[in-house]
C-alpha cells in the first residue's frame, strides 16, 4: 500500500476543528472538486455513516470504518460501481487526524492509502500517478483549513495560489 500525507495547522481550537470535521455532510465545504456530500445510511456519525461524494469525477462511496471521537476517523473508499477507487486502485482509504497544537491551533493531517492494482505494473504506474495525489492530498488539507477558518467553501482557485506561495 502506498501512502499519502499532507498536513497543515488550522487557526481552529481542536473542539471546534472536530466540530466541522465530524459532520460527514460537509465535505464538499473543504474538497476543492467536490460539489455536493448525501448521507446514505441512517447513521450519521461514527462507524458505519457513509456518505456519497460528487464531483466531475465518478461518484465515491465513503463508509467510515474508524471513529476516534474528538481526533478523527478512517473512510474505506469505494467507487459506485464497486470496482475500487478508482478503478486502478483494488483498495484504497482516507484517513482525517486533528491533534492539538494549541489552545486555538489545531493540526490537520490526511493520509489517502492506496492498493494498486496489477502487481509490479500497478507499482510502476504508482510513481506516475503519486505526484498528482500527493497535489490533490495538498489542495483538500488547504481547502479544509480556509473552511475551518472561515466557514466559507473553500474556492480552488484560492487553495492554488496558497499553494503556489508555499512552493520554494
Amino acid at each position: 500500500m502506498f501512502h499519502i500525507t499532507a498536513t497543515a495547522v488550522a487557526d481552529i481550537s481542536i473542539e471546534e476543528a472536530w466540530g466541522k470535521l465530524s459532520d460527514l455532510e460537509l465535505a464538499h465545504f473543504y474538497v476543492p472538486d467536490l460539489t455536493s456530500t448525501e448521507i446514505t445510511t441512517d447513521l450519521k456519525q461514527g462507524v458505519g455513516a457513509s456518505r456519497r461524494v460528487y464531483s466531475n469525477r465518478p461518484t465515491i462511496i465513503e463508509t467510515v470504518i474508524e471513529w476516534n471521537e474528538g481526533q478523527g476517523f478512517l473512510l474505506n473508499l469505494q467507487h459506485d460501481k464497486g470496482d475500487g477507487v478508482p478503478p486502478l486502485f483494488s483498495k484504497g482509504n482516507f484517513r482525517y487526524t486533528l491533534t492539538k497544537e494549541s489552545d486555538s491551533s489545531t493540526r490537520l493531517t490526511n493520509t489517502l492509502s492506496i492498493e494498486m492494482k496489477w502487481s509490479l505494473f500497478g507499482k510502476l504506474l504508482s510513481k506516475l500517478i503519486i505526484p498528482t495525489l500527493d497535489k490533490m492530498q495538498n489542495q483538500i488539507v488547504v481547502g479544509q483549513k480556509l473552511f475551518y477558518e472561515t466557514s466559507e467553501k473553500a474556492n480552488r482557485q484560492q487553495v492554488i495560489e496558497i499553494l503556489k506561495q508555499k512552493a520554494p
